[in-house]
């Protein structure tokens, strides 16, 4: 980044540029490095489970077709969500936003950063709620802890403190 700050040093100020602050230095490295073989892989699977939850999704908003079976109506939440349509379709969006980046390969960081939210309170649902898909819970937060482990130099700036 070539972004400048000013910062109180000793009484003075100085600028600095933000590639050459100390979090950047230490968590950043200096070629990039490809990732290794389960990052790319993690990369991928988490791609294709929100791109069939989001063409799940947009089949259900467009035509009324369940590809998973219609929920039954003892899952109060999952119900809710999916009558509120506003909120479904954007959560569905965002879905298909982050799944794409992940599975293109075009800033996949930013397709990390947008899935997280959602697999947090997805893992939650099916830890509370759908005990049967403790599993596929499993899966999705092995695979999004592993990206944000390869992705957390994309991160550090949003970590800088810039008092």
């Amino acid at each position: 980044m070539s972004a400048n700050r000013e910062l109180h040093q000793n009484g003075k100020f100085r600028t600095e540029r933000l590639s050459d602050s100390e979090i950047v230095r230490r968590h950043s490295c200096t070629s990039p490095v490809p990732l290794k073989w389960y990052e790319t892989g993690a990369r991928y699977l988490l791609g294709v489970i929100y791109l069939f939850g989001a063409i799940d999704g947009a089949l259900f908003l467009l035509f009324g077709i369940y590809i998973h079976g219609k929920p039954s109506p003892e899952f109060v939440f999952l119900v809710t969500l999916q009558r509120t349509k506003y909120f479904w379709t954007f959560m569905k969006l965002v879905q298909f936003v982050g799944a794409i980046s992940l599975l293109l390969n075009y800033k996949p960081a930013l397709g990390n950063a947008l899935l997280v939210p959602i697999s947090s309170v997805l893992c939650l649902f099916y830890l509370f709620e759908l005990r049967y898909f403790i599993p596929l819970g499993l899966i999705i937060v092995t695979t999004t802890v592993i990206l944000c482990r390869a992705y957390s130099p994309s991160y550090v700036s949003v970590f800088e403190d810039y008092s």
